[in-house]
């Protein structure tokens, strides 16, 4: 893992979730039709991106994830893991974790992407973290009917009400309040689909 403590941007993927709406199957260990796993998926795309680290924040009792990336990516610097201990406690748990790690690489900004939304491209994620440096803003996120989405960038100002948000929710709140300070990029709406149903998963299968 780079530990420089240099001002960059750090893209966190948040995959600690409990995937209980999808179980027994785990959804970001699912298969596309050219079988690339979720996580891989998402993983290749945020890698490609311009942030000086990604990094990845699993759960600490599942050892499989980050097995798997690390099979996929191997001697890659750029990406590392971080564990979120109590993952259980919900989505916050793993912001949290995440945040927290970025700081002590002395990240300038963190982009939180979702560890199932595998479809948001490399593109896309440059567009957010550009507006984000060009205009300083405290919150970057794609343009989804008005609103924003995910992946949101976090300037670092943020970090401490990050840190504060409790309960199986990331940072919707902190949005609300930011307002017309939050600045919304133009995306394409097929990119921004979570796949996180039985249903979705059959159609993630189907992906080439």
């Amino acid at each position: 893992m780079v530990t420089t403590t240099a001002p960059f941007p750090v893209a966190l993927i948040l995959a600690a979730g409990r995937s209980s709406r999808t179980a027994p199957a785990h959804k970001l260990l699912a298969s596309d039709a050219a079988g690339r796993a979720m996580l891989v998926r998402t993983t290749h795309h945020v890698l490609g991106s311009n942030v000086g680290q990604v990094l990845v924040v699993v759960p600490p009792d599942k050892p499989e994830l980050q097995s798997l990336l690390q099979d996929a990516f191997p001697h890659t610097e750029k990406l590392g893991f971080c564990v979120a201990q109590d993952a259980a406690l919900g989505l916050s748990a793993s912001l949290r974790a995440g945040v927290k790690a970025a700081e002590k690489l002395g990240a300038s900004s963190v982009l939180v992407c979702l560890g199932d939304m595998p479809l948001v491209s490399t593109e896309l994620l440059n567009s957010l973290l550009a507006e984000q440096n060009r205009m300083n803003a405290s919150a970057v996120a794609p343009d989804r009917g008005g609103r924003p989405g995910n992946p949101v960038v976090w300037d670092k100002s943020q970090f401490p009400a990050l840190k504060q948000v409790e309960g199986d929710k990331g940072g919707r709140a902190i949005l609300q309040k930011l307002g017309c300070a939050v600045h919304l990029v133009p995306a394409p709406l097929q990119e921004l689909v979570d796949f996180d149903t039985p249903e979705r998963l059959a159609a993630y299968a189907r992906l080439g």
